[in-house]
């Protein structure tokens, strides 16, 4: 018996957590809480644009129930409600396909770690399996949201990437491009990243490939989006309200961020090693100060992360994440530190791909960790992985943030 389990405890894994989303779906499990209520929503629009789908798409703007989701996204879900009729078989299918996701990262991860440290697939494997755990994952897609279809591009598109590390292909350039352009136009937050893989095959392939023809396919790629958004006028990305107050989202995003990278954290040792750099501290000092000053997040209006809601439900005020912005800021900088202008391009582009007021950790979760074992480098050993212990304690967090949202949507409000 203690054989089967270790031969087979990656199936295992699997097994349980494939189940447990089944069950999830069967009772209609929403964890995260808003969910359900925004697919209630985003079906009202769906039925705009089966009643006339060439003025909905072309005038989506002005229609009735305005959102801040992509016009193609709501073109993908009523294409499903018609090829399947019934809605709930439709999103049983729709979470098979992004579930998909779990299967990309773990060829992303074996492309990047069993090559060079000689591991065993099945560690890397069940690594892959603790995105099932997530509560915005889960929520996400049993209601079919839009943040984790564009992830499963987003991820097919990275895995495109990291396979040039390992054999330089220009068909992997190309469909790396692709597959990113496909999850912005289902989750527009998504082009940003173009950025950052940009400036990879300018820097890293720059002797393999064209960058005229990057360029070229880039724009081609974009050009739609552009000619619908600033030609045509339709910037449905307004819709429910955007923020210029990026001292309210700075602060908050960071501590989002944190929150996802401290499993990391806990295996650089950072909470001991870096206490002693004093221009760091006094840099973070500084920048608390500034966020503080100009902090004005509405909280009854929904989002603000796990730190700023446990700050109000044990103090009714902000104090409590007052005080940890510090860490934040200087955790986060010893973080880019590591690989300054690698790490530093993806922490301001997580700052960025939030251009709305409201700003909820379904929009980072389970991205940072996915992130954080991929392109953000931290320098990761061999003994990440073959010493159980940050494995167990990268699965503890996870599940804690489970728990932890149930009973916030379940029981008690923070």
């Amino acid at each position: 018996m203690n054989n089967f389990f270790k031969n087979n405890y990656h199936i295992l894994t699997y097994i349980l957590l494939y189940s447990s989303l089944i069950i999830a779906f069967y009772f209609n499990e929403n964890v995260a809480g808003g969910a359900k209520l925004d697919l209630q929503y985003t079906l009202k629009q769906v039925q705009l644009f089966e009643a006339n789908f060439v003025y909905s798409f072309l005038n989506y703007d002005n229609i009735e129930f305005p959102n801040r989701l992509s016009p193609i996204y709501i073109s993908i879900l009523v294409i499903f409600k018609k090829i399947f009729v019934n809605f709930d078989f439709a999103r049983f299918i729709l979470m098979h396909i992004v579930l998909l996701s779990q299967i990309f990262f773990y060829k992303s991860l074996k492309t990047i770690y069993c090559n060079k440290f000689s591991l065993d697939k099945k560690i890397i494997f069940t690594l892959s399996c603790i995105i099932l755990i997530s509560p915005s994952f889960r929520s996400n897609i049993i209601w079919v949201e839009s943040s984790m279809f564009g992830l499963l591009f987003f991820i097919i598109g990275l895995y495109y990437f990291l396979k040039n590390f390992k054999t330089f292909k220009q068909k992997n350039v190309y469909l790396n491009i692709l597959f990113v352009a496909i999850a912005a136009y289902i989750r527009p937050s998504y082009c940003l990243f173009a950025i950052y893989f940009f400036y990879s095959y300018c820097t890293i392939f720059r002797k393999s490939i064209s960058i005229p023809k990057i360029i070229l396919t880039n724009f081609i790629l974009a050009f739609p989006a552009y000619y619908y958004v600033f030609i045509m006028e339709i910037f449905f990305i307004e819709f429910g309200g955007l923020s210029n107050n990026y001292f309210n989202k700075i602060a908050i995003i960071l501590s989002i961020i944190f929150f996802h990278i401290f499993p990391f954290f806990y295996y650089k040792n950072y909470f001991i090693k870096t206490t002693n750099k004093v221009s760091i501290i006094l840099l973070s000092l500084l920048l608390s100060l500034t966020l503080i000053f100009y902090f004005n997040y509405d909280i009854s209006l929904g989002g603000g992360g796990i730190f700023l809601h446990l700050s109000n439900f044990l103090l009714n005020n902000n104090n409590i994440f007052f005080l940890l912005i510090p860490f934040f800021i200087f955790y986060l900088i010893n973080v880019c530190r590591i690989n300054f202008i690698n790490n530093s391009i993806i922490i301001l582009i997580l700052l960025l791909i939030t251009p709305q007021y409201h700003i909820f950790h379904k929009y980072y979760d389970p991205l940072v960790l996915i992130l954080c074992l991929t392109i953000i480098d931290f320098k990761l050993e061999k003994n990440f992985f073959i010493e159980k212990k940050y494995i167990f304690f990268c699965y503890f967090v996870m599940l804690g943030h489970y728990f932890l949202t149930y009973i916030n949507t379940y029981y008690i409000k923070f």
